[in-house]
């Protein structure tokens, strides 16, 4: 080969870069994208780790075979230095282009031209695209968004700092009667006084979810109950012991607490363990009590406490909002182990409970169903928890709003916890048997989705506020909690802290 040709072969590539892999430096970058020069020493690993792109997105986002080299001076299609138009996710098996436009708010065509997939049925499973986050949606008028914290003690500043730089206007903080007093006369507010001064100083709007009565003021149950359910919460024996608490309570907070949520999931026996029984209970053979006939898990006695805590917070503090408990998801009454989700629903505004409310409590987290997709078909990925309304976001809040109609009441719903649970990464346990479905969600999706759920809050004309689940749940060494945190079990933070630090928000007050 003469050196005259190898001359003209040089110049050729140097004059005209394209030809070496990349665009040619006139071209602009489509929509989202950026173009980027190659210098001197770059590689495709290089530039692929730098803009936060695997290489094969790269290689599909510029059309390169494999073998392509890189010329100096060439033009690279890639995403933007803060990667919020689009990010990277890995198809799963069952994967459409589909499914995945729906998911992610693009068209077909959209994400064909932005991975260079020249067919639509040629993903494949482990492969790396490139998808755009949703479009930003204004944040509607007024909209609570809240984050949900656990008392943890000398916290407070760390936890207040975390809350404002994820910029909500409203924090809910659990409030365990038990904690506060453990012996009855002698409540011990140090802890959540030092969270509810700390979160009002900096702005921030007060929940407070008060439930799980001490054992002192549940004594003639727990007397009679089998040793299996002595780890579940419920109501004291005399709700005259209630009404002392939650006055106390609202006098100190006058002024600085904003909102009061009456109990959590009283559908649940976890949360509402009333044993009945049929005689009176004799110990077996082993020194314990039998199992109870039944549970008195219905609504009417929860309506009961429900208007006495109305009733005694707007005489302390009239200007204190009232929620109803949010229900916990779940789809079969027993009435023992759980009443569904739409059936106490349903009971318990037939019985007026209403009237002694400012706002219908909801819960959702017990999914991996993706909040863009309709109920209830299987999505990709998700091999069970999909079938019923109550694992879909949009279906819940739609029947929660229709239930709400159905009994004339024009009410807002508070969604008091919400979020998608995460098997992925540092936690604190393993899931149980049964809740297989925190292994269908990766830490990208779960900040996904999050992202995707509040955009579809702002169109949903009955939801007021919404609640996510949870900052330090790892942190107070609740493993159940510790799936949904924003902090892991290694004190780092899930990428679900910063998408929802990015999302839309209703400016603090200064």
């Amino acid at each position: 080969m003469s050196r005259v040709f190898i001359l003209w072969i040089f110049l050729l590539f140097w004059l005209f870069p394209a030809l070496a892999g990349g665009q040619e430096i006139e071209s602009s970058a489509p929509e989202g994208l950026i173009n980027y020069t190659v210098q001197p020493g770059d590689t495709l690993y290089g530039i692929a780790k730098r803009y936060a792109i695997s290489v094969d997105a790269l290689r599909g986002l510029n059309d390169l075979h494999k073998d392509a080299v890189l010329g100096m001076g060439a033009v690279l299609l890639v995403p933007p230095l803060d990667n919020m138009r689009h990010f990277q996710y890995e198809v799963k098996a069952g994967d459409t282009l589909y499914v995945l436009a729906r998911l992610f708010g693009a068209s077909q065509t959209e994400l064909m031209r932005l991975n260079a997939i020249a067919a639509a049925d040629s993903l494949r499973a482990g492969q790396v695209i490139l998808v755009p986050h949703p479009s930003a949606v204004p944040p509607k008028p007024g909209f609570g968004y809240g984050i949900h914290i656990f008392l943890d003690s000398g916290t407070a500043k760390e936890l207040t700092e975390q809350a404002r730089q994820l910029g909500v206007n409203w924090a809910k903080i659990d409030v365990a009667w038990s904690r506060i007093e453990a012996e009855p006369g002698n409540p011990d507010y140090s802890d959540l006084d030092a969270l509810v001064r700390a979160l009002d100083a900096a702005g921030i709007k007060l929940l407070l979810t008060i439930y799980a009565a001490p054992d002192w003021s549940r004594a003639s149950y727990l007397e009679r109950m089998n040793s299996s359910l002595r780890s579940y919460g419920g109501p004291p024996a005399d709700l005259a012991d209630f009404a002392d608490f939650i006055s106390r309570t609202a006098a100190r907070y006058a002024g600085l607490v904003d909102a009061y949520e009456i109990w959590k999931a009283p559908n649940l026996l976890k949360y509402w363990n009333v044993p009945v029984y049929e005689q009176a209970p004799a110990k077996t053979s082993s020194g314990d009590y039998g199992l109870p006939a039944a549970i008195d898990l219905g609504p009417a006695q929860y309506a009961t406490l429900l208007e006495i805590a109305y009733r005694t917070i707007k005489a302390h503090d009239a200007d204190a909002l009232v929620v109803s408990a949010g229900l916990a998801p779940v789809g079969f009454t027993d009435n023992y182990n759980s009443i569904a989700t739409d059936r106490y629903l349903d009971e318990l505004l037939a019985l007026g409970a209403a009237e002694y409310t400012d706002g219908i409590g909801a819960i959702f987290s017990a999914s991996a169903v993706p909040p863009t997709l309709g109920c209830c078909a299987q999505p990709p990925g998700v091999e069970s928890h999909y079938e019923s309304f109550i694992q879909n976001f949009d279906a819940l809040m739609a029947h929660y709003a229709a239930t709400m109609d159905k009994h004339g009441i024009d009410l807002p719903l508070w969604l008091t916890q919400v979020g998608w649970g995460t098997a992925d990464g540092a936690n604190l346990a393993v899931p149980a048997t049964g809740y297989e479905w925190l292994t269908y969600t990766s830490q990208a999706e779960q900040a996904l989705y999050i992202r995707q759920a509040y955009q579809l809050a702002q169109g949903m004309d009955a939801l007021s506020a919404m609640f996510l689940y949870n900052l330090n749940g790892c942190a107070v060494r609740d493993a159940e909690a510790c799936f949904f945190s924003l902090v892991d079990a290694e004190g780092a933070r899930r990428p679900v802290f910063d998408a929802y630090a990015a999302a839309p928000k209703a400016p603090l007050p200064q």
